[in-house]
């Protein structure tokens, strides 16, 4: 069996709608692909948070890996939750276990923490780890409120500096939207040459994975992945 398709969702960000969208995005796939996984493999918080990232991913996973990577109960940056309890992050310990359950899954999603530039240590961030695991697809979450267009453009010219590729920009609705919302979409389509592949809406996953967008970025990505 060869392996499976990697996908990163990255973000401008922490706390603009990773995990509800890639909860949404795994529901859709599973109706295309019969073993479909989310991880995430750094996560920090886990003091003061209910339900990990982790556990959400795995609810609405078709098929199931190996639990693996770091978790912190302080709600900080990984570098610095790392360092307060002396744990490194250590990519070439992730980077073999995110492949191994690549190798098992048709699509294996992986959830970053934080942003795309949030740093894992003094020396490393998001987007090496992005760059090590040479994904099938990279996507970028923003939030769509007055300032996202800074926050993409300059990550997305960041990105280029170490080989990054993003793919795709998804736009999720805030919990208050601003005048902007709802216009920015055109916008970053007119100044990027990256496509807004989805507007995430205020809805439950299961609700999003039956919307227009997400149906439509996941038969986008299995028409990208059967070519």
């Amino acid at each position: 069996m060869s392996a499976g398709r990697l996908l990163i969702v990255a973000g401008t960000g922490t706390g603009i709608g990773k995990t509800h969208f890639s909860e949404a995005l795994l529901l859709a796939l599973s109706g295309q692909y019969a073993r479909v996984a989310g991880v995430k493999p750094i996560e920090t918080g886990m003091r003061e948070a209910t339900v990990s990232d982790a556990s959400r991913l795995e609810r609405v996973s078709s098929f199931h890996v190996k639990h693996f990577g770091y978790v912190f109960a302080e709600p900080l940056s990984p570098h610095l939750a790392a360092r307060e309890t002396a744990t490194p992050i250590r990519l070439d310990v992730l980077v073999p276990l995110i492949h191994a359950a690549q190798a098992d899954a048709d699509v294996l999603l992986v959830e970053l923490p934080g942003g795309l530039f949030t740093p894992l240590s003094d020396t490393e961030v998001n987007a090496d780890l992005v760059h090590a695991l040479s994904p099938d697809i990279t996507l970028l979450v923003a939030p769509d409120r007055l300032g996202v267009l800074h926050e993409v453009l300059s990550t997305h010219r960041a990105a280029g500096t170490v080989s990054v590729e993003l793919n795709g920009i998804v736009l999720v609705c805030p919990e208050r939207p601003d005048s902007s919302t709802g216009h920015n979409g055109a916008e970053l389509e007119r100044l990027l040459s990256v496509p807004v592949v989805a507007n995430v809406g205020r809805a439950s996953p299961h609700a999003l994975a039956s919307s227009p967008d997400l149906k439509a970025l996941g038969k986008r990505l299995a028409h990208i992945w059967a070519a």
